[in-house]
């Protein structure tokens, strides 16, 4: 289910927050500010990529959201630009913020360092399986029409991306 791939990614960074709220370090707790805005702008923007997929094939099975690349290359790069900024790939404000994080949980334990580095690893596996498979691969039997895919539904997914990985400009 699209969704619940989405969902799951959702999980590892809200654990990245508690870490750095409970840390009591005031890096944890702006590295899990910055996660906590980023992700607010980078999980509605996948959840309405997957809505964009699901109107369109009118399935949020993983594997019936196939080849999208072939009918919709600009829904793909922009369906990358979201998953990749989910993955914390600069310059988004994901990664800034776990780089906060790494930092932090090194000051507290070696140990958290590394279930750290699990956890995102984790979460970036989630979100590249999710654009691998939807976008790559032969085209599904499902009813698709994406010959219509409207500007708005692009807009509304950039319009969540360009704050996401601009924003670090206006960061004192």
């Amino acid at each position: 289910d699209l969704k619940c791939l989405v969902a799951y990614s959702s999980v590892g960074h809200m654990s990245l927050v508690m870490l750095g709220c409970l840390s009591n370090i005031s890096m944890g707790v702006k590295g899990a500010l910055f996660i906590m805005v980023g992700h607010g702008l980078c999980s509605s923007g996948m959840f309405s990529l997957v809505n964009v997929f699901y109107n369109h094939s009118g399935y949020r099975n993983l594997y019936m959201n196939k080849g999208f690349l072939m009918k919709s290359p600009v829904l793909c790069l922009v369906g990358f630009l979201l998953c990749s900024s989910n993955m914390a790939a600069p310059p988004s404000l994901n990664l800034f913020g776990e780089v906060l994080m790494f930092v932090c949980s090194y000051l507290i334990s070696f140990c958290f360092l590394v279930l750290l580095m699990v956890m995102t690893i984790i979460s970036a596996v989630y979100s590249l399986h999710l654009y691998t498979t939807t976008c790559h691969g032969k085209s599904s039997e499902a009813k698709v029409s994406l010959e219509t895919v409207s500007y708005s539904a692009v807009f509304v997914l950039l319009v969540h991306w360009i704050p996401l990985n601009f924003i670090f400009l206006f960061i004192p």
